[in-house]
């Protein structure tokens, strides 16, 4: 998966801040953490493909921290990276079988040509939707650092 980075303006400021307070600091950029991440996955979510349900509703959004992420729950959707990356062709052969089968199939046959995946790059698309806003929430969050700062 891709991982994508926000320009901060007034970091300069922010670091000196944070020398000052680092507790302050430290907590309003959690909860801008926390609010991003609650932001973008359901822009995720509605920008992951749906044929099942089962890959948009494993979007999962985490922070802790100084630390936030969103994306495909791996575990449970091990694969999103092909959906989202796309495959060349490519064949399928029996695992433990000597042939495959499948409903609706004429017959069982040895292998199978897939003709590979298109990607899908829906984190791609949600990042688009999202790089605007998610600066302008954490530009926010810098100024009111830097505002109670000199307030204090």
């Amino acid at each position: 998966m891709s991982k994508f980075e926000i320009e901060i303006k007034g970091l300069d400021k922010l670091q000196r801040a944070v020398k000052s307070s680092p507790k302050m600091v430290h907590g309003e950029l959690s909860k801008t953490i926390k609010t991003s991440v609650d932001f973008i996955r359901p822009i995720m979510r509605g920008e992951a493909p749906n044929k099942s349900g089962k890959l948009s509703y494993n979007i999962r959004a985490h922070a802790r921290g100084l630390e936030g992420s969103v994306g495909p729950n791996l575990g449970i959707t091990p694969y999103a990276i092909y959906v989202h990356d796309g495959t060349e062709p490519y064949i399928i052969r029996p695992k433990n079988k000597k042939a495959l089968y499948w409903k609706g199939a004429l017959h069982p046959v040895k292998l199978v040509h897939h003709p590979g995946i298109t990607a899908n790059p829906f984190v791609e698309r949600t990042f688009g939707q999202i790089k605007s806003p998610i600066e302008r929430i954490f530009q926010k969050t810098v100024s009111r650092i830097i505002s109670n700062i000199h307030k204090g």
